[in-house]
């Protein structure tokens, strides 16, 4: 009975624990990517899943994949720009979609648009 109370009033604390790492690893960013991923995310709680779908928001999986495809990006030097493009909004809309579906992680969807890209160029 204390225990359901206690995650009533105060929440789940392995999920507060996972989402402070998170954020920890979000603060060691470039300070480009760390402002982006804040917006990106904010953007996300404001407009909600696709379809009431909130599945996307367990486990924070959708912002782990955001983040370890920034960590990724940062590492090899490249600009948050070159990686959402300008349409920063449009990118997150996609990012949720890709994980409403299941089917295709982001980066997946990365690899693949990159490779038709060079498959166009090669033509």
């Amino acid at each position: 009975m204390i225990d359901r109370f206690m995650k009533l009033v105060i929440g789940d604390l392995e999920e507060k624990k996972e989402y402070s790492q998170m954020m920890k690893r979000v603060h060691a960013l470039p300070q480009e990517y760390r402002f982006a991923f804040k917006k990106i995310q904010r953007y996300m709680y404001n407009i909600g899943a696709i379809n009431g779908d909130t599945a996307v928001f367990v486990n924070f999986n959708v912002f782990i994949g955001l983040l370890e495809l920034f960590e990724a990006s940062a590492a090899e030097g490249k600009n948050v720009i070159d990686i959402t493009g300008s349409d920063v909004g449009r990118f997150a809309d996609e990012l949720i979609a890709a994980y409403s579906t299941g089917t295709e992680t982001v980066r997946d969807k990365l690899n693949h648009e990159v490779a038709e890209y060079f498959k166009k160029e090669d033509k």
